[in-house]
């Protein structure tokens, strides 16, 4: 019993002096402060990301799908690009399931920075009466970026500032062949 007081009684001291010794080696250093960066958004901000997403919307519900897609962009290192006419096609490929889609929902926006942004939004696809079971609804996920003090939009399944060889070899393969983007006519 007397060895294992003595060994903590040991152990004690020498944790007390090597706590000492570490304390006086680190006399010469100063705290820093580290400031987070912060972002600051307006209700301008949140009005000109709905005024696009409005805007998108309605060149859907025109069925103005290559309307639609030349609103997309996506950012590259330091600047924002229009997509390829191979991604614009495969934009086109998708969004020919909601073109004229009877409007949306805002389910919510979310600023974190001026690249890192969530909005999401519930498309309409047909109006259906009351009591009708059958789900009307999809989600869509744009990713806004402001850049240069202007917001654009790009699609939740971009990839962020990685646009790479790897993307343009991709691309370049064609996974949807040859698609077109068509302008088809509204319904007056």
């Amino acid at each position: 019993m007397k060895k294992i007081v003595l060994t903590m009684v040991v152990v004690g001291v020498a944790l007390l002096l090597g706590g000492c010794k570490s304390k006086k080696e680190n006399e010469g250093l100063h705290p820093v402060e580290v400031v987070e960066p912060t972002y600051t958004f307006t209700k301008e901000d949140t009005a000109a990301v709905i005024e696009q997403v409005n805007q998108f919307i309605e060149r859907l519900k025109q069925k103005d799908i290559k309307g639609a897609t030349e609103m997309l962009y996506y950012l590259d290192k330091d600047s924002i690009k229009e997509p390829t006419d191979q991604n614009k096609a495969r934009k086109a490929f998708t969004l020919r399931y909601v073109a004229g889609c009877a409007g949306y929902n805002l389910d919510r926006i979310v600023f974190n920075s001026d690249i890192d942004n969530e909005a999401k939004i519930d498309i309409i696809l047909f109006e259906k009466p009351e009591g009708d079971p059958r789900p009307n609804t999809t989600s869509y996920y744009f990713r806004p970026v402001r850049f240069e003090g202007k917001w654009y939009l790009t699609t939740k399944d971009n990839i962020t500032d990685t646009h790479s060889e790897l993307r343009n070899k991709r691309e370049a393969e064609k996974p949807f062949g040859d698609v077109e983007i068509e302008e088809e006519e509204a319904d007056d």
